[in-house]
């Protein structure tokens, strides 16, 4: 497996989230501006996917457009997921209606086990929320990382990885 997920929370209400695996990468740039928020919804579907829904999908929104992103469990395969990113050119609160594969995206999806899934994102909000604590890097990502949030995760997260 070589897949890595890396999340950077920037300044001003952006985030970027890179997506690396067998040698290509893809970057997906998403805004905090709207009420949904990005870290907030991948920690929700993470959370189904540990508590064995077999299908979570959310969008992470730039601007313009954005990404839908669905994890699905493979049948065959439970202790595995599909991982599948998918363009859309809509702007936020209108019906997408043109969900394009992402061209560069590693073969457009792939496969990951749950478990390192869960661990990969884990790690990297565990990260941010401790980045958040020192008041010079927190200072232009006021209300940027949902803490109540990431602490449910965090609980369930670390019971699911020890299993």
């Amino acid at each position: 497996m070589n897949i890595n997920i890396s999340y950077f929370l920037d300044e001003h209400g952006w985030s970027s989230c890179w997506i690396l695996s067998n040698g290509k990468s893809y970057e997906l740039s998403i805004t905090h501006i709207y009420p949904e928020d990005p870290i907030e919804e991948c920690l929700n579907a993470l959370i189904g996917i540990m508590k064995g829904e077999s299908e979570r999908k959310f969008n992470w929104y730039g601007e313009p457009g954005g990404d839908q992103i669905i994890i699905r469990e493979i049948p065959t395969q439970k202790h595995k997921v599909q991982f599948k990113v998918i363009g859309f050119s809509e702007e936020y609160g209108e019906p997408i209606n043109d969900l394009e594969e992402v061209g560069e995206m590693i073969e457009k999806d792939f496969t990951i086990k749950k478990l390192q899934l869960v661990r990969m994102f884990f790690y990297e909000f565990k990260k941010i929320s401790e980045l958040m604590k020192d008041k010079e890097y927190e200072t232009n990502r006021k209300n940027g990382f949902p803490f109540r949030q990431f602490r449910e995760f965090e609980k369930i997260a670390i019971e699911y990885i020890n299993e």
